[in-house]
């Protein structure tokens, strides 16, 4: 993968929708090498597919939260547990006193109340019986894109909205092309599904999406380790208590190297997900962040394994 392939990616990333005449402009590539590129990168695993981000505030989750489990390899039934359990969306293997870190979206106090009670009568099996809970009080980024930091009217969404929304998050699992589905070919799967729509109702449909702040934007699936970024940590920052929209909203979302940032009720008030090629860049990462002078201390944790990584739910299930 040369510099061309990472521009062409860099573009697809801030928006997969980028036309091959665009790409083509900013990369000084014809239209027929970029598209020849673009199939190289999907043919060889390294790009998944396209997807959407989306505000979970807006499609029915109330709460994002943060499990970490102390466990031991000799008990791969919890993993497994919790790679099976519907809001359960990202897991991941990690080094440190917790050594599984699991990502909920939870749609009522009741529904937190039942995933508690899975866990509860699941660690009471457990060797160590622990683990915590980080709740997530605001998001500043996920997958690359900053969500909005001001505010957005909330919009209603209807059934026909969300199989919009759960076909575009889940086109990394369903396609064979690297290119995002069109509103004609959206218009055609939405009719597969029994919901007869015109191709220029889907398009009204999205604009309202987009501009009503539910769909935050359009990007790629990849696979990280195919792109050199081999390297992924959960670091949380500790900033003058004053200080942390700030820093978070203005500083934070705008390096490449955070993928996800999130705001907590911990001592250590933010939690980003970090991914570089190596230690060195780690380092120098670390170097960076403290040119904000309001970064008082920071702790961070390797991650091992990445067990599963799903599109946001969109409905309660039963888990």
């Amino acid at each position: 993968m040369d510099k061309r392939d990472l521009r062409v990616l860099e573009m697809l990333l801030k928006d997969s929708r980028a036309s091959l005449m665009e790409i083509s402009k900013r990369t000084g590539l014809s239209r027929f090498a970029v598209k020849d590129r673009i199939e190289k990168l999907f043919n060889a695993g390294a790009i998944l597919g396209p997807t959407i981000v989306v505000d979970p505030a807006h499609v029915g989750v109330s709460r994002t939260a943060f499990f970490e489990f102390k466990t031991n390899p000799h008990e791969p039934w919890l993993a497994k547990m919790l790679e099976k359990t519907s809001s359960c969306d990202l897991l991941d293997g990690t080094t440190g006193e917790f050594s599984l870190l699991a990502r909920f979206r939870l749609t009522s106090d009741e529904h937190f109340a039942a995933v508690l009670k899975k866990i509860d009568d699941a660690m009471g099996k457990s060797y160590f019986k622990k683990y915590r809970v980080v709740n997530a009080i605001r998001i500043f980024k996920e997958s690359g894109i900053a969500f909005h930091l001001g505010a957005v009217n909330p919009q209603k969404v209807d059934e026909i909205d969300i199989e919009i929304l759960r076909i575009l998050l889940n086109q990394a699992q369903n396609t064979k092309s690297p290119l995002p589905v069109t509103t004609v070919q959206l218009s055609k799967q939405l009719g597969n599904l029994g919901v007869r729509i015109s191709q220029p109702a889907v398009f009204n449909r999205l604009s309202r999406l987009e501009k009503g702040g539910i769909i935050l934007g359009h990007t790629l699936k990849v696979d990280h380790s195919k792109l050199g970024l081999q390297t992924k940590f959960i670091v949380r920052i500790k900033a003058n208590p004053n200080s942390y929209d700030a820093v978070a909203g203005s500083y934070l979302t705008s390096m490449p190297q955070i993928s996800d940032l999130y705001r907590t009720g911990e001592e250590y008030g933010l939690l980003a997900t970090v991914r570089l090629r190596d230690a060195s860049e780690f380092n120098d990462f670390l170097l960076k962040l403290y040119d904000s002078k309001d970064i008082i201390d920071t702790y961070s944790t390797l991650v091992l394994e990445e067990r599963k990584d799903s599109p946001l739910p969109l409905q309660e299930n039963e888990d």
